[in-house]
C-alpha cells in the first residue's frame, strides 16, 4: 500500500498553489508527486525517474447553462480528452479518460479498468477490471478528516500505476472544485 503525505514547502515554492505529496510505501520514501492546480497536470518522481501526467489538450470549462444549451440544441459532446502518462520520453504508458464524478476509465498496455467512486458521499474511488463486479483494490482519504491518501492496489499493479491513481484522484477533486466555484478549467 502506497501513502501520499503532504511535502512540506520551502522559500522557493511556499506561495505556489499546487499539491505537494511525498510517496511512501511503508516508512520508506518512494517518490512524489506535485499537481499543478491551474494546468490541471502532474509530475510524478517514482524511485528517481520523471514522469508526466496531463490532459491531451487543455480542458475545455463547460458552465451548467453551455451543457444545457448544447443538450437541448443537438450539439455533439466533446471529443475525449484522456489524461495520459508519459516517460521522460515522451512515451505513453497509460491513459485514463474522465467518467466526470462516476470516474475514470484507465487503459494500460491491453488492460482495462475502471476507476469508480464508491458512493456520493465516500471520497474513495475503488479499482476494477473493466467489465468485472469485484474491486481489486481502492484510493483515497480515509474516513477521518486527518487520515493520509492511499492507495492499495494488488502487487501486479506496479509503483507507477499507483501513483498515476493518485493523479487522477488528485486531477477528480481539483475538477470538480474548480467546477464548483466557477474557475476556468
Amino acid at each position: 500500500m502506497l501513502e501520499a503525505r503532504p511535502a512540506k514547502r520551502d522559500a522557493t515554492n511556499r506561495f505556489k498553489h499546487d499539491a505537494r505529496y511525498e510517496i511512501y510505501d511503508a516508512e520508506a520514501k518512494i517518490g512524489a508527486l506535485v499537481y499543478d492546480r491551474k494546468l490541471e497536470s502532474a509530475t510524478l518522481d517514482v524511485r528517481g525517474q520523471a514522469f508526466t501526467a496531463a490532459r491531451e489538450r487543455k480542458r475545455r470549462h463547460e458552465v451548467p447553462w453551455q451543457f444545457l444549451w448544447r443538450k437541448l440544441s443537438g450539439g455533439q459532446k466533446p471529443p475525449a480528452n484522456p489524461v495520459l502518462l508519459k516517460d521522460a520520453s515522451g512515451a505513453v504508458l497509460a491513459q485514463a479518460e474522465s467518467k466526470g464524478a462516476a470516474g475514470w476509465l484507465v487503459a494500460r498496455g491491453d488492460e482495462a479498468f475502471e476507476l469508480r467512486r464508491r458512493s456520493l458521499v465516500s471520497g474513495l474511488y475503488d479499482l476494477y477490471r473493466q467489465g468485472q463486479s469485484q474491486a481489486l483494490g481502492a484510493v483515497g482519504e480515509g474516513a477521518f478528516l486527518r487520515a493520509p491518501l492511499q492507495v492499495d492496489l494488488p502487487n501486479e499493479f506496479d509503483e507507477l500505476f499507483q501513483v498515476f491513481v493518485i493523479a487522477l484522484y488528485t486531477d477528480s477533486r481539483v475538477v470538480a472544485a474548480n467546477d464548483d466555484s466557477g474557475g476556468a478549467g
